[in-house]
């Protein structure tokens, strides 16, 4: 029988070795307390996403810490908390942390600690699946799970372990997700996408069009054209994994505070596939009535405010919409930015076409700030195992120069793009400003305020060439035209158009 796994003091080098993978991580910019415990919970996320991306290589390391190791096992392993000590899984779940996917605890210390560390290798080679038996029934799997964990799992757990190891084997072989007839192909198929979705739409990737324009002055300008989404707009994309996300959990109200695209795509999306989640939105009084018409007509349900009093925390957002048996996903109760990247294929699809210079839209501030941790990611993976989805030269990104059209007038023409609040503004020019310090990205990188000037020019410049766009859509191409003077004209620009929401979808509902 396998001897019971024991805890294990980590020196100092290897934990240097995982805090160094973890300060390149995106996480890292979170924390910035002053305790001597403040990066742990960020570490215990950083992890968690680890494990997501490598699912298929570590298995055992899945089942035994399914949302990543506590942040009480972590203190542990850092020596912050008595007694002191790391299990044989998380050590080898650190090691494979800190070195990409490829050393785990007993090769960390044979390869580089050898002469110091000899002692603390684990003497026993402990297989999950052996050899001799390269398929395993999935009672001897989820049995063998067991002996592993460091305490006995009840006979409840082992069953719960056993459906998840079966549910697994059944998506690895169908290779997709069937949720009550929703079909969600694989997460990074390139060759199986899952945008636009099935069986509305054809899925592929990319899935826009990106096709040079014309520009006075400049010789090398391209578009990536996110009109043609459903709904016309980006947020189709967002929409796409809300549905996935109610129907998975069964959400019977969502709330959210919108300006009308996004609420239009989630809205359209729900109609299309017959789902049965409240759409509650909640809007400023200020909004035009032809919005707030076209929302109530497509089917949601709509709540007025104030929104330049105070701002709304995800209860007081609930609140306010009667929600009192669903989830916010305005600051993205479910929809994380670091757990569900709504906007990672659209990312790949931008950093794929290897531009110097890049404009994109800044509301929210989600796409912009989707875009830069997929740039950043692949330039932690260059060594080891790119993202199968990326084909472009991570060289040329990791030089690209990200800007972000927003504003902050009131007035503005540029309606999707105006918040009076934007509670993580700060937390985003933060790691911005890292990963510019950090040479992941181009030394002119940043989000810079539109002039209302420049906007006829780009829509002037737009209608001439048949692009379907709103002023909001289109904001990065006028800050192009604000900042031309200082944009080598020889380079390779990307002008992220965000679309036009399609205000006759309401009527087409009816």
């Amino acid at each position: 029988m396998t001897k019971k796994a024991t805890a294990k003091t980590i020196p100092r080098e290897i934990l240097d070795l995982v805090r160094k993978e973890f300060n390149a991580s995106e996480f890292s910019t979170m924390s910035r307390g002053t305790g001597k415990w403040s990066f742990i919970p960020y570490l215990q996320k950083c992890l968690y996403k680890f494990l997501e991306d490598h699912t298929e290589e570590l298995p055992t390391l899945i089942v035994q810490y399914p949302k990543g190791p506590t942040e009480d096992l972590l203190r542990r392993a850092f020596n912050l908390k008595s007694p002191p000590g790391a299990t044989k899984s998380l050590r080898d779940l650190l090691c494979l942390f800190a070195t990409q996917s490829k050393l785990d605890w007993n090769t960390v210390i044979s390869t580089h600690y050898s002469d110091k560390y000899s002692s603390l290798l684990d003497q026993e080679k402990q297989e999950l699946i052996p050899e001799q038996s390269p398929s395993p029934s999935i009672d001897n799997f989820a049995n063998k799970i067991a002996e592993l964990l460091l305490e006995k799992l009840s006979s409840k757990e082992i069953e719960i372990v056993k459906k998840q190891m079966l549910d697994e084997k059944v998506d690895r072989v169908n290779h997709d997700e069937l949720i009550d007839n929703i079909l969600v192909p694989s997460q990074n198929d390139p060759n199986n996408p899952e945008f636009p979705p099935k069986p509305f739409f054809t899925p592929k990737f990319p899935a826009s069009s990106t096709y040079q324009i014309q520009l006075p002055g400049f010789k090398n300008v391209w578009l990536k054209d996110e009109s043609t989404n459903p709904g016309g707009t980006h947020k189709a994309r967002m929409a796409w994994e809300v549905v996935i996300k109610a129907v998975r959990y069964q959400i019977k109200e969502i709330s959210l505070i919108s300006s009308g695209s996004a609420a239009t795509a989630i809205q359209h999306f729900f109609n299309l596939y017959g789902v049965n989640t409240t759409l509650k939105v909640l809007v400023d009084h200020r909004m035009k009535p032809e919005i707030k018409k076209h929302l109530i007509d497509l089917g949601c349900k709509l709540y007025e405010t104030d929104l330049s009093e105070k701002p709304l925390t995800g209860k007081e957002i609930k609140e306010l919409t009667d929600n009192t048996t669903g989830i916010d996903i305005t600051y993205r109760e479910v929809l994380d930015r670091y757990n569900d990247n709504y906007y990672d294929w659209l990312s790949y699809e931008i950093i794929n076409e290897n531009p110097e210079y890049c404009f994109i839209p800044f509301g929210t501030g989600d796409l912009f700030i989707n875009i830069l941790i997929i740039a950043e990611r692949e330039f932690n993976n260059r060594i080891f195992k790119h993202d199968p989805r990326f084909t472009g030269d991570i060289d040329i990104v990791s030089k690209c120069n990200f800007i972000g059209a927003t504003t902050h007038s009131e007035s503005t023409r540029l309606d999707k793009l105006f918040s009076y609040h934007l509670p993580s503004l700060k937390d985003y020019n933060d790691y911005l400003e890292s990963l510019i310090a950090n040479n992941r990205i181009g030394q002119a990188s940043g989000i810079l305020e539109l002039e209302e000037e420049y906007i006829e020019e780009a829509l002037d410049i737009a209608k001439h060439q048949n692009i379907k766009c709103e002023p909001s859509g289109i904001a990065g191409l006028a800050l192009l035209l604000q900042n031309k003077n200082d944009i080598p004209h020889h380079a390779k620009i990307l002008i992220v158009n965000t679309g036009c929401t399609d205000y006759s979808l309401s009527s087409k509902h009816k």
